[in-house]
């Protein structure tokens, strides 16, 4: 086991950018070597936290189902995760589930006056979600 792989990648990509990337011979290999090891850099970033913002995105689009539900929409219960159990597998399985459950959501919603609000509620959670999602390079 490694115990740290985000801080493992992150060191392997400060090597690639300081001693391989100024070795390449042309301009075209510098700087896809440099794209790589900046891919790794945003990989290690998401093996830190990726997990943390699928669970917050799971329990806002909950949050969202439940709402649905109260103003008497057909929405199936959505799964749960159970603690200990919190593989980024696992959550990234559970999170695109929901995910097609909330573009059906929203189809409904949008289409009808009488769900405003949550349809605005679904676009707030859209908007923070990408937020949540951002890569920073």
């Amino acid at each position: 086991m490694i115990p740290y792989p985000a801080s493992g990648l992150k060191m392997l990509a400060e090597r690639v950018l300081g001693t391989v990337v100024p070795a390449l011979g042309s301009k075209y290999a510098m700087s896809d070597t440099a794209m790589l090891a900046m891919l790794m850099v945003a990989l290690a970033d998401e093996m830190e936290s990726g997990v943390a913002r699928r669970l917050q995105d799971i329990e806002a689009m909950a949050d969202l189902f439940q709402v649905g539900r109260e103003a008497g929409l057909d929405i199936a219960p959505t799964e749960s995760i159970a603690t200990g159990q919190q593989t980024l597998s696992l959550v990234n399985e559970i999170h695109d589930a929901m995910t097609a459950q909330l573009i059906t959501l929203h189809a409904l919603v949008e289409a009808s006056d009488d769900y405003r609000e949550l349809n605005l509620a679904v676009w707030r959670y859209l908007q923070a979600n990408a937020e949540r999602h951002s890569l920073v390079l």
